[in-house]
């Protein structure tokens, strides 16, 4: 059997990325501790050892197998830095979108400005709804206040390069405050309305130099995570 040693290619820095990049990856694809452990045919503390990093010297082939199970190279999986892993899969699989929090939009003029590298909060998109997404898209989690238009833990899906018509809900910086607001657009020309999603909010009348749409909601999937037991 061949092991991988500290004297080999893998430095400690690249044990650590073995572990970072293993917990990244579960986080990304959603998929437990156990299941991970029955798709590779191996135990669920073997996978919980590399998450930990306990496992200093783990084999070639379980390398290969947890490559091949996310569709990622071996040296994207030891790489220390999360940049080309991150790049590997979102070009892989066209799938996957960060999941931002709202203070984060409130923030930032475009999702270029979030540095991804680190970033742990991943949602693959199905095959069937790729068209609405690009590198640009990103997805918020629903307020509870939006309720009942959005259950608690819809995750909605923002494409800011998708041009908002008649009835989109779309996502709004308010003000100098810079403040962010999910409104639906409703267009009587020459005005533009913005109708509140929570309930007692007022409508507004869209106007440019108060009011920026960071984009346009593409998707809303009622999402509950999976725990992987970090």
């Amino acid at each position: 059997m061949v092991f991988i040693h500290k004297s080999s290619s893998v430095s400690r820095s690249g044990e650590h990325g073995i572990s970072k990049n293993l917990c990244i990856l579960m986080l990304a694809h959603h998929v437990s501790e156990s299941e991970l452990a029955r798709s590779l045919n191996t135990s669920v503390m073997t996978v919980r050892r590399i998450m930990s990093g306990e496992t200093a010297d783990p084999r070639i082939s379980t390398l290969k197998l947890i490559a091949d199970y996310f569709n990622i190279s071996i040296d994207a999986l030891l790489d220390n830095h999360a940049q080309p892993l991150i790049h590997g899969m979102r070009k892989n699989t066209s799938k996957i979108i960060p999941v931002l929090n709202w203070s984060m939009v409130c923030n930032m003029d475009s999702i270029d400005d979030i540095n991804l590298t680190e970033w742990n909060d991943w949602y693959p998109i199905m095959s069937g709804e790729q068209s609405v997404i690009n590198a640009h898209t990103f997805a918020l989690k629903s307020r509870p206040s939006m309720q009942p238009r959005f259950f608690t833990d819809t995750l909605l899906v923002i494409n800011p390069d998708e041009k908002p018509i008649d009835g989109d809900v779309i996502l709004v910086k308010m003000g100098i405050e810079n403040e962010v607001s999910l409104r639906l657009l409703a267009i009587d020309p020459p005005k533009w309305q913005l109708q509140p999603i929570v309930s007692g909010s007022e409508t507004i009348f869209y106007d440019k130099s108060k009011h920026t749409i960071m984009g346009t909601v593409v998707l809303s999937l009622l999402h509950t995570r999976k725990s992987v037991g970090l």
